[in-house]
């Protein structure tokens, strides 16, 4: 069991937090880099500066651990109070943005991208949430704390494909989805013996997938989603 517990120390995620954060430079260069900063409103600025932040703090967090510096890995994790509110917070103001300012003939389309940003500031809450919970675990604190980076996945590898092959959205969807899925049975499969912890991320993906099926299902175009993007959409956030 140990030696399973090493495999998904979570230091040894660190490069795969660092890939993801180098991976969201080509992601988004064509509508964020590429334009200039001025082209972009505040809104994105705040979300890509506070989604930037958490995975350096991701980064930095496990390396702490490592190097025995736990005063400063708690100090830290005091700044997450602050910067994981940010990160929701800029998420629904973005997506109030988009949905107040969309034109007539792209409404629909972007109904299902609201479905999507609730979406994913949902898990990122929960997996925060779970993560603050059992701070005094540490093996079920780390391993809420990798679900929050798994929920940048699919914005990151949707906007990739997007610019490799631009199709229709929903068969992004798949490929982004079925990505973060099979990461998490990866995860679930190093930790089997993990008495301790090992169902952090099974009940995770069985939540990730509950998420997923409407968007992949195209449930969005159902009238209560709708009823509720309409009501969003009249919140003057922005």
């Amino acid at each position: 069991m140990q030696d399973v517990t090493r495999k998904l120390d979570p230091a040894y995620l660190v490069p795969f937090f660092a890939a993801l954060l180098v991976i969201a430079v080509p992601a988004f260069w064509p509508t964020y880099f590429a334009p200039g900063f001025g082209a972009s409103g505040g809104y994105v600025h705040l979300h890509a500066v506070s989604a930037t932040l958490w995975m350096l703090m991701l980064i930095s967090q496990p390396l702490l651990i490592r190097r025995y510096q736990f005063d400063l890995h708690r100090k830290l994790g005091t700044v997450s109070y602050v910067l994981a509110p940010l990160v929701v917070i800029s998420m629904l103001l973005l997506a109030n943005y988009r949905v107040r300012n969309v034109s007539a003939e792209n409404y629909q389309v972007q109904t299902y991208v609201l479905f999507l940003q609730f979406s994913l500031a949902a898990l990122f809450a929960t997996s925060y949430g779970l993560a603050i919970w059992f701070r005094k675990q540490t093996d079920i604190h780390a391993r809420f704390m990798v679900c929050t980076a798994l929920t940048l996945i699919d914005p990151i590898f949707a906007r990739l494909f997007f610019t490799i092959h631009p199709d229709s959205v929903i068969y992004h969807q798949w490929f982004t989805y079925g990505l973060t899925d099979i990461v998490f049975i990866v995860l679930i499969w190093f930790d089997r013996k993990n008495v301790a912890a090992r169902s952090v991320f099974l009940t995770m993906l069985a939540l990730f997938l509950a998420l997923q099926i409407p968007a992949l299902l195209w449930l969005t175009e159902w009238n209560v989603w709708q009823a509720f993007a309409r009501w969003f959409q009249s919140l003057p956030l922005t």
